[in-house]
């Protein structure tokens, strides 16, 4: 059985990479274009259409957690090395760069 987390040090979990638990590095996230031209190869697949589906549904989840860093300052402690982190990869998810921000005071 495949333990992501340890049990005996919760602390320590959200100190430690998620990849390094995944024992994987992640490819490069897809913009919504080419997200689209694989859903346009793959018209007749349900498999296809359910797994967009679930990547919309994460990026909308992706989208609420910009949201909530954009609210926050700065933590202190391992909170702000994670809302640091957390920050650094949301700035190159292509959802957050594709969103139509307004721009302040409007």
């Amino acid at each position: 059985m495949l333990r992501i987390f340890p049990t005996d040090q919760s602390s320590l979990r959200y100190c430690i990479p998620i990849q390094y638990y995944l024992g994987m590095s992640f490819k490069p996230p897809l913009p919504t274009d080419q997200l689209r031209a694989i859903q346009d190869r793959n018209l007749d697949s349900a498999d296809v259409r359910t797994l967009l589906w679930e990547i919309k549904r994460l990026r909308s989840v992706v989208l609420y957690a910009d949201q909530l860093q954009r609210m926050l300052s700065t933590l202190p402690g391992p909170q702000g090395a994670i809302l640091d982190t957390l920050r650094d990869k949301l700035k190159d998810e292509p959802c957050v760069k594709e969103f139509p921000w307004l721009p302040p005071g409007a």
